[in-house]
């Protein structure tokens, strides 16, 4: 198949999306991954994984982790998901998204083969699979691979190898129709990453879910390394993401001296941590304002978004736009941010990925603001509309937040370019 730009391998995805409905997140993910990987080969087989899983954080420790590897002269191969600007960002080589011509030709490759496949993919599927195909072709010294949802029966869970490096960061409530509805049935999930004579990084957890994650270890005969939480830094990066590099950094030192890889000097330490996570804590400056742009979507998240924000911003009364995909916790975000902002914007996104999404109807966000103890909310459906009412208030600082969709439709406006 010859595709030619970003447009048409876009449009020769799109067949592959509808088939997420058909998914629960349950033995029918790995039912359909493992023959297409079988199919090319297993090349998950051919390769040394860190494999990540968590409610937040994942994302960000993936970007360190794949840093820090190539800071030590290691080639790396990373898959995220979401992506935020661009799906190249799905098959990330040495810390650069493939390029649009060479992932157009290598996709046009990959689904000539994918059409033998007895069952098609979904969207996530698929875009797992050419990245790990990918990446064995290239021949990376590492993988690091991002879990899409959950953990156990995720379709990146057919990496098995005993020499691959798992890593959990933490767990909360999130994705509850399909992971279950208490945190120890979310852990059964995650930890579901680990096979046998796995190494487990992660931090100390609450008691449901550390026992959860132990006995499963346990149980795999994995060897679990518990990482000390680490001292609040004078580091440029912000408190979470300076605990996500940590954890990234204990992998790291755990690598070195399993495979030889050379000691990195603090010069490097700090360039790795200097790497831009787009849509984490992201940071610009737009027409005499402060633009800060985080994906945080959950309570967790949120909570660990403005504790940061704050100590960055002591004081500072934002200006924040907001949308959130249906089914996540609304109420409890809007609780979390009334105390925060000075105005809020209530929108929508129009925009998609794996799966199928929707955003939570603004009116009715602006009237959870507004019962949680907001008296300056509006709503403006139109991102872009609302994107431009957020700029043009008194505000020196403001936030666009919620939904990774929100931040790849603004992160797209032409002011931002």
């Amino acid at each position: 198949m010859i595709i030619k730009d970003l447009k048409e391998a876009e449009a020769a995805l799109r067949p592959f999306v509808p088939l997420v409905k058909q998914l629960t997140g349950k033995d029918t993910t790995l039912a359909r991954i493992r023959p297409l990987m079988k199919l090319l080969g297993n090349p998950q087989d051919q390769l040394k994984i860190i494999h990540i899983a968590g409610t937040s954080g994942k994302t960000s420790t993936a970007y360190y982790m794949a840093a820090l590897l190539q800071a030590a002269g290691q080639q790396v191969g990373l898959t995220v998901s979401p992506h935020v600007d661009s799906v190249t960002e799905r098959v990330q080589l040495n810390g650069q998204p493939l390029s649009e011509a060479e992932f157009c030709a290598q996709l046009g490759d990959f689904l000539d083969i994918v059409e033998r496949a007895e069952q098609q993919p979904s969207y996530f599927e698929l875009l797992y699979a050419f990245a790990i195909w990918v990446f064995a072709r290239q021949g990376v010294d590492y993988a690091v691979v991002e879990t899409g949802m959950g953990g156990l029966y995720d379709a990146t869970n057919v990496t098995t190898r005993p020499d691959k490096v798992c890593i959990i960061t933490d767990i909360g409530l999130d994705h509850q129709h399909i992971l279950g509805k208490t945190l120890p049935e979310i852990a059964a999930q995650k930890v579901g990453i680990v096979h046998d004579r796995n190494q487990v990084f992660m931090y100390r957890q609450p008691a449901a879910v550390q026992t959860v994650i132990e006995g499963w270890v346990k149980q795999h005969h994995a060897t679990m390394r518990v990482a000390d939480v680490p001292a609040q830094s004078k580091s440029e990066l912000p408190a979470y993401q300076w605990r996500n590099w940590q954890l990234a950094y204990k992998v790291y030192e755990y690598l070195r001296r399993r495979d030889k890889l050379p000691r990195l000097t603090s010069q490097v330490l700090a360039q790795t941590r200097q790497i831009n996570v787009p849509g984490r804590m992201e940071i610009r400056r737009l027409g005499g304002k402060t633009l800060i742009m985080d994906g945080a979507h959950n309570a967790q998240k949120m909570t660990a978004f403005i504790d940061s924000f704050q100590r960055l911003y002591p004081g500072v009364k934002p200006a924040i736009l907001l949308s959130l995909k249906t089914g996540k916790e609304y109420r409890e975000v809007a609780r979390l941010l009334v105390p925060l902002a000075s105005r809020v914007i209530a929108t929508t996104f129009n925009t998609t990925q794996d799966l199928p999404v929707v955003s939570i109807d603004p009116i009715v966000l602006a009237e959870t603001f507004k019962a949680a103890g907001s008296n300056n909310v509006e709503t403006i459906a139109d991102q872009q509309a609302a994107f431009k009412a957020l700029l043009s208030g008194p505000e020196e600082v403001c936030i666009v937040t919620g939904s990774f969709y929100l931040l790849s439709q603004i992160r797209n406006n032409k002011s931002l370019a």
